[in-house]
């Protein structure tokens, strides 16, 4: 499937490519700018770092741009994460720090808990891990709309947000830096991994159980959360994870290509050798003289490296070997994932004819589909929505619990122009039931329902434990699991097994 199998990398490559545009509604809910807290009364928590002095509003506590390591700079650029920095008196934490897409000096998180959330009350804990393709986004907002978290500290859930370095500055390899003797090539994993250890030393101070934590993320960081599980270096720091639209075939970058691709880029912005001195001048260096490829160009792309020491595999072959961490997981993805490639007709009538009949037979037994539509579908169930049933087979097979979502509502509004389906990071909206997002009274029953079931898994490791339509847990046999539609959400078994057998028939082809 040469055609298909190049669709599903640029997809893979890419990552984000635009925010969901809002639904329709009458009314707004209030808006919350995600660089800054609400006007509130000021309230003050103390971390061993020192006092932050961050601000409460309608019931919510924010506590924004705490630093959970120092500055990657200078000499710090292309180091692990070190020590929390700390500080004396009150410090601000009214206001988000920078973006790690915009600056080096990003490494900040953010808190939001339910104003009334006491030391020690063990309240449980969510960590969103946002997307951007490895090279942009941001901790609460950017792509996919707002995801600062304040409905689920309103139920009771306190939510941790978190910048990690993003592009040449996160991941990125090079012979002279990676005989330094530390961790190396992905230092946006270490960041996000000492982010998880800021969380389990400091949380209890807002009412956290850092026993309770769960990871979270979408596209680049569902893929993100999945790799954590099968890295070493996270073992013990989480309890729980959702992975959405997370592209779970995706491979990482052997460290051999990544050095070669390095020393390239290193050697064409005047950097020769792979000693001391070249580190020191690397360091020198703006990140904007090692510049990104373009899109979809494999050489010298910014993604996890498979450096043997933080990821010392991918995320399915880590699956298959069952070395990932066996605690609860909820994974799914989108009706059109393919809606960051755009794939069109040309893909598939360009495709040997034994295999384009072979998925027409498939995606449009009448053969009265529309062949964009044949081929989005053949492209999002390739790259996620097959994928992600392969994680759960082998994850339950493992004997650990696992539950599996397809999220497919278009809102009436969106209907001409989403005619394929509900498309790439639509569904970041419902979860967070997002501040910016204008919700039709239909597709805000349906984002409370999913916020529910989120807050439900962080609580007790059970999504159907919120009460609403059953969301089966996954069993060999029975395969069931739940869609969010036009309609509300759905119990389905074996959903979409054909379309998915045919996807797995050609994996390595």
């Amino acid at each position: 499937m040469p055609h298909l199998r190049s669709a599903f990398a640029a997809i893979s490559l890419i990552g984000l490519l635009a925010p969901a545009a809002p639904a329709v509604a009458q009314q707004a809910p209030a808006y919350v700018a995600p660089s800054a807290a609400p006007a509130g009364r000021p309230d003050v928590v103390r971390i061993a770092q020192g006092a932050l002095k961050g601000s409460v509003a309608d019931g919510v506590g924010w506590f924004l741009g705490v630093p959970y390591a120092p500055a990657p700079v200078g000499d710090l650029r292309w180091r692990p994460p070190g020590a929390p920095p700390t500080w004396s008196g009150e410090r601000d934490a009214t206001r988000a720090g920078a973006p790690c897409g915009e600056q080096e000096d990003c490494l900040f998180l953010n808190v939001v808990r339910p104003a009334d959330a006491k030391p020690g009350q063990k309240l449980p804990v969510m960590v969103w891990i946002h997307g951007g393709s490895f090279i942009a986004g941001q901790s609460m907002g950017g792509y996919g709309g707002d995801t600062d978290g304040h409905v689920f500290a309103k139920a009771g859930v306190i939510v941790v947000s978190v910048n990690y370095r993003l592009g040449r500055a996160g991941y990125f390899a090079h012979p002279a830096l990676d005989r330094e003797g530390h961790l190396h090539s992905n230092y946006g994993a270490l960041d996000q991994i000492a982010a998880l250890k800021w969380v389990k030393g400091n949380i209890a101070r807002f009412g956290g159980d850092p026993g309770n934590v769960t990871i979270f993320g979408e596209s680049a960081g569902g893929l993100g959360v999945l790799l954590l599980m099968v890295s070493p270096e996270a073992k013990g720091l989480f309890n729980k994870v959702i992975a959405e639209s997370s592209f779970a075939r995706s491979q990482t970058i052997p460290l051999a290509e990544a050095e070669a691709s390095g020393v390239k880029l290193a050697e064409a912005a005047g950097v020769k050798g792979d000693d001391a001195a070249a580190a020191a001048a690397l360091r020198k260096l703006p990140l904007s003289a090692l510049p990104l490829p373009p899109r979809g160009t494999r050489e010298g792309r910014t993604y996890p490296i498979l450096d043997g020491k933080v990821f010392p595999t991918n995320v399915m072959a880590g699956f298959q070997a069952g070395v990932e961490a066996k605690v609860p997981l909820i994974i799914g993805g989108n009706s059109n994932e393919a809606s960051l490639t755009r794939p069109t007709p040309a893909v598939l009538d360009a495709m040997p004819a034994e295999k384009r009949q072979a998925i027409l037979k498939v995606f449009d037994p009448s053969g009265s589909a529309d062949r964009g539509q044949v081929v989005n579908d053949f492209v999002t169930i390739q790259g996620v929505t097959e994928p992600d049933r392969a994680i759960v087979r082998l994850h339950s097979h493992h004997g650990a619990p696992s539950w599996t979502y397809y999220f497919s509502d278009v809102p009436a509004g969106q209907k001409a122009r989403r005619q394929y389906g509900a498309a790439h990071t639509e569904e970041l909206p419902f979860v967070f039931v997002s501040p910016t997002t204008v919700f039709a009274s239909s597709d805000l029953a349906l984002a409370k329902s999913v916020n529910a079931y989120w807050a439900a898994f962080a609580r007790r490791g059970d999504p159907d434990s919120a009460g609403g339509v059953r969301w089966p847990r996954w069993s060999d046999g029975q395969e069931g699991q739940i869609e969010f539609a036009a309609d509300g959400p759905k119990t389905r078994e074996h959903f979409l097994k054909a379309e998915r057998d045919l996807a797995a028939s050609f994996v390595g082809k």
